[in-house]
């Protein structure tokens, strides 16, 4: 008799999180394949150390060695999903089940000039190119002395614009010191429309965050609307420029754009709603396809309202699903339904401060920073096991 085929997409926090929660022995039973770009997984809330020249490579990890090898591994780029196939840049793929965990894109929301002129932290090939792009402009300074290549504007106060400007100015410094340029030339702006940076947290730990950045040297633009991105900075609502030579966008993502194109799935802003179970919402046979992680929507059964799409939640909805595709090969009836509680949020203002809330309680300081560390670590033990934990 032919075997199941369980196909999944993507090699992200969703995907890997469900793949190393599978017991070995439902490899004897069905034929699992994985689809994905690339052929190594990054730790995606890193990135911004890739980017700042903090960490380049403690955040990538190369797929095979992390995978059972009785996984089947393909390379490609996925175009297109239909009801009971997916379409590839080189092939089709057929499938019993699908695990559709495609990761996210950069939202502008129709910002003019920002889709042209901004770099955005969402892949490590692009975290790659912002490191490439600062560093080389601050080495042509020495040349063209254009001080306009001396300043960078990150739009989005989020957790990642925090994280990426901090680790920035730190490690700016240190460059500069190495170059022999003066580093109070350097100018590092924080752009966030809302009334407050990091928005999820109380005004009080908002407030320490930004002057630990200002502390760094950053300016930061609170209750500041960006109408428009221009090559060579950011036009406020109120006529204020900005001027940069180097723009970094991190204040939106939506859902992959594979999605957008798989019409046979309803999707708004290329995510697919799904129910408690992790199945799109308003298909036939929906227990075949499970979406999870930043490619999906799951709403709070009590408000109604989408959780946001964080690392957290892409990876206990892989937990989850592992346990649903278990019950489905062996055909056992499964009742329980994925529900999600955000836990702790952390965020690192440089190597050696962060904010934020452990069990709703706010924390900061040096004990916030190590508990920090310690939840990276966690995927990465999850990922390659003690080894890991030392990366």
């Amino acid at each position: 008799m032919q075997k199941k085929k369980i196909l999944f997409l993507g090699a992200g926090y969703a995907t890997l999180s469900a793949i190393k929660a599978l017991p070995d022995e439902l490899f004897e039973k069905v034929q699992v394949s994985l689809i994905s770009n690339y052929s190594y997984h990054y730790h995606t809330i890193l990135l911004h150390k890739v980017a700042s020249n903090e960490d380049i490579y403690s955040s990538k990890y190369d797929l095979l060695p992390l995978l059972n090898p009785k996984i089947n591994f393909i390379q490609d780029k996925v175009l297109k999903i239909s009801k009971d196939k997916v379409f590839t840049q080189n092939g089709e793929f057929d499938f019993d089940i699908l695990v559709c965990g495609l990761g996210f894109a950069k939202e502008t929301f129709g910002i003019k000039g920002m889709q042209e002129y901004a770099l955005s932290i969402d892949n490590y090939e692009n975290a790659l190119k912002i490191n490439e792009v600062i560093y080389n402009k601050i080495q042509d300074y020495k040349n063209t002395h254009n001080e306009d290549d001396l300043k960078i504007t990150v739009c989005g106060g989020g957790l990642s614009g925090v994280e990426f400007v901090a680790s920035l100015a730190k490690e700016l410094k240190t460059f500069c010191q190495k170059e022999q340029i003066d580093h109070n030339k350097i100018e590092l702006s924080l752009i966030e429309a809302m009334d407050q940076i990091l928005p999820m947290f109380e005004k009080k730990l908002a407030l320490k965050a930004k002057q630990r950045l200002e502390q760094l040297g950053v300016k930061v633009y609170e209750k500041s609307k960006i109408i428009e991105c221009e090559k060579n900075g950011i036009k406020l609502d109120g006529g204020m420029f900005i001027k940069a030579n180097t723009i970094i966008w991190t204040a939106g993502v939506r859902g992959n754009s594979v999605i957008e194109n798989s019409t046979d799935f309803p999707s708004a802003r290329s995510r697919v709603e799904v129910d408690a179970f992790m199945h799109p919402l308003n298909v036939e046979n929906a227990s075949k396809y499970f979406f999870i992680g930043d490619n999906s929507l799951f709403k709070d059964p009590k408000t109604n309202a989408p959780y946001p799409p964080t690392a957290q939640l892409a990876l206990r909805e892989g937990a989850y699903v592992a346990k649903a595709l278990k019950a489905l090969v062996d055909e056992e009836e499964f009742k329980q339904e994925f529900s999600f509680v955000s836990g702790n949020t952390v965020c690192s203002i440089g190597n050696d401060y962060a904010v934020g809330t452990v069990l709703h309680k706010p924390i900061s300081g040096y004990l916030a920073i190590k508990l920090k560390i310690f939840i990276e670590k966690l995927w990465q033990y999850q990922l390659e096991g003690i080894k890991g934990f030392f990366k």
